[in-house]
């Protein structure tokens, strides 16, 4: 497994544990446009310092495949994920803007956060599986 794919699992359980758990305290505040603008700065700290030192763990437990050049199929896979990733953010942010039109800030707010972090969900997803595929 290349250090890119690792990189990728990390991204992808990193996401999903960080920003699910955000979207389940909105959840369970009963409404998603609920919430305050420090919860959203904790969460991206939190992610922030977990990809770092699951990164930092990575390499350290695999330093030759950490410092291997990209390749062009890494290339290419981060290519195809980041088109199919920005689609999502697109989609999200026409949501996003439909959205504010009739409804309050925090509403707008969290759909945008939380459609960033759905488009690099999808982005990771289909980078891990053209790694598995083979692409």
């Amino acid at each position: 497994m290349t250090f890119k794919e690792k990189s990728a699992w990390i991204m992808l359980a990193a996401l999903i544990w960080i920003f699910g758990g955000y979207a389940w305290s909105l959840y369970e505040a009963g409404s998603f446009g609920a919430g305050t603008t420090d919860v959203m700065v904790v969460t991206i700290i939190s992610f922030v310092a977990l990809i770092v030192a699951a990164h930092i763990a990575a390499a350290i437990f695999s330093p030759k495949s950490a410092n291997e050049a990209e390749d062009e199929r890494d290339r290419r896979i981060e290519l195809k994920a980041d088109e199919l990733g920005g689609f999502v953010l697109g989609l999200a942010a026409l949501f996003a803007l439909a959205v504010a039109l009739f409804e309050g800030a925090y509403l707008t707010a969290n759909i945008l956060f939380l459609g960033l972090a759905a488009s690099e969900i999808v982005k990771t997803l289909y980078q891990v599986f053209l790694y598995r595929r083979g692409a």
